[in-house]
């Protein structure tokens, strides 16, 4: 029998999915009610639900500080800046800070022939 990674059924995915999805929107409007400790506790929730089916929840990571399980909303518990091209979020509840590199991804020029006329010239090897 083969151990390691077991692949889980889409079915359990996309009810995990949806459980995570809907404990975000409950944090929201229990923090938007100035609950924030019962929206701490939905973001709790949501990321064990997620990790209990080993899924990422990509779409949500900049809604939650990762190291106290806060709900941030930008501008009240949490300051983003941009320096140098990446994004900078640092959580006033607990201090954590999260770096994103928000360049874009260097797109390599066409290769030119060798007869066109470019700056550098055709020149090979002289």
């Amino acid at each position: 029998m083969r151990r390691g990674y077991k692949r889980r059924p889409a079915k359990v995915l996309r009810s995990a999915r949806e459980e995570v999805a809907r404990l975000f929107a409950e944090a929201e409007r229990q923090f938007d009610a100035g609950r924030k400790d019962l929206a701490r506790r939905r973001v709790r929730n949501a990321r064990r639900a997620a990790m209990k089916v080993q899924l990422r929840i990509p779409e949500h990571w900049h809604r939650y500080c990762r190291r106290c399980d806060n709900y941030l909303k930008q501008g009240v518990n949490c300051t983003i800046r941009i320096r140098k091209g990446i994004r900078i979020r640092r959580c006033l509840e607990c201090g954590a800070v999260r770096r994103k590199i928000m360049r874009e991804k260097s797109v390599r020029a066409p290769p030119t022939h060798p007869n066109s006329s470019s700056p550098r010239g055709s020149v090979r090897g002289a």
